[in-house]
């Protein structure tokens, strides 16, 4: 019994790890999307994927033809992304359209109708935007992702550097140039630096070791960020 139940469990662990190794693959295959940019055929098919490899993984007289399913189900969405980006018919098909429901501060009923939402589901989205006043809004858009856009009239959108003619200084990423106490040298010869010059900005933050050194990132402006552990 126990021998039965060691094997079992041993059989568990072999189809898990299997289904693992398979479904990294395919998504390496289909790209990678937040949960937010998948649609509701592509949530259709990760429910269909995800039953199948349940399947597979708790039952020992599923064979390793189950795994056709999901290769064909992952040929079929690639082919439908790929019709998608092709063809603007078969994009508003697979995927829907962007609907607009408020123009110019003021709802649109028909759209709103043909997103099923309700008054208040609208005004609730619209509050989770920090909108109260729907007077305020020029344009808001149900994307095709289920997120709502939002675009305000000018004169309620905050102040910019722009809108006062203020000159700004380009700001870009900072660069990493140490981790966890490890110094990236890569990122240090991309930015024409060395590891001598590091160590001396360090010791002008009072930090000695550099594995005592969580994070150090470079900023645009040669400002070095330092956190330590």
């Amino acid at each position: 019994m126990n021998k039965n139940m060691g094997g079992f469990k041993l059989s568990i662990i072999k189809r898990s790890l299997g289904s693992f190794v398979f479904a990294l693959a395919l998504l390496r295959l289909t790209g990678r999307k937040s949960i937010s940019q998948l649609n509701y055929f592509d949530f259709f098919t990760v429910n269909i994927m995800g039953n199948l490899f349940s399947d597979y993984i708790t039952d020992p007289a599923q064979g390793l033809e189950i795994f056709l399913a999901p290769m064909a189900i992952t040929a079929a969405d690639l082919l439908a992304d790929r019709l998608a980006i092709k063809s603007r018919p078969a994009r508003k098909l697979l995927e829907g359209e962007p609907v607009i429901f408020v123009k110019n501060g003021k709802l649109v009923e028909e759209n709103i109708t043909k997103m099923h939402y309700n008054i208040d589901e609208v005004l609730a989205a619209l509050r989770y935007k920090g909108i109260y006043n729907l007077s305020d809004l020029e344009f808001a858009v149900l994307e095709v992702d289920g997120s709502i856009s939002v675009l305000e009239k000018s004169q309620c959108r905050p102040l910019t550097p722009k809108d006062l003619n203020i000159p700004t200084q380009y700001e870009g990423l900072p660069s990493v140039v140490v981790t966890d106490g490890k110094i990236l040298p890569e990122n240090l010869r991309k930015n024409n630096l060395t590891i001598s010059w590091l160590e001396n900005k360090l010791k002008e933050q009072g930090v000695n070791d550099i594995s005592h050194v969580f994070l150090a990132s470079l900023a645009t402006d040669g400002s070095l960020y330092v956190d330590l552990k």
